[in-house]
């Protein structure tokens, strides 16, 4: 049975939150089409509440699409600029693994907390203005992935997903 030390989780979890925050601020800056890939399937939970769970700037979006739908329509070009990054493991142990799990398998069996803070500038590429951003998300490992169904081919089968955000330009 694979038992996860200290630096197993900090390693699984820096590793996951820097190239999971590099992918997806890069898609938010070129490849917008792409956005809904980085959330998980929309899907209502007990309490009425939805995941995913979006809050951008204080409005709550229902699912994904929406975000994205909004995002190509209504965002002006966009360069993100994140700055600091801070991941936690929020929860260690999902779901039960059975008698005999493997560490890759115990290695996608939590969920994170990634932090991160930054610039984006808006409408133009060297002068527009730049505004600070806060984000918040929680990250679950794919569901499909984990059951080998993901290609793991860039933009499919993505090792995680966001399950709840909560994004805010700084004023």
């Amino acid at each position: 049975m694979a038992t996860l030390t200290e630096t197993d989780y900090t390693r699984v979890s820096t590793d996951t939150g820097e190239q999971f925050v590099d992918a997806y601020y890069t898609a938010l800056d070129g490849s917008r089409n792409q956005i809904k890939s980085f959330y998980v399937p929309t899907a209502p939970i007990v309490n009425g509440r939805g995941v995913p769970h979006i809050s951008y700037n204080g409005e709550v979006l229902q699912d994904a699409s929406i975000f994205q739908e909004r995002f190509e329509k209504q965002m002006p070009w966009t360069h993100f600029e994140p700055q600091s990054v801070n991941v936690h493991v929020m929860n260690p142990s999902m779901a039960s693994l059975g008698d005999k799990p493997s560490k890759r398998d115990a290695e996608r069996n939590m969920s994170l907390v990634v932090q991160v803070s930054g610039f984006v500038r808006l409408h133009e590429r060297k002068e527009g203005p730049v505004r600070g951003f806060s984000d918040s998300m929680v990250l679950v490992p794919n569901k499909e992935e984990v059951g080998g169904r993901g290609t793991g081919k860039q933009d499919h089968g993505r090792r995680w997903l966001i399950q709840s955000q909560n994004f805010r330009f700084v004023v």
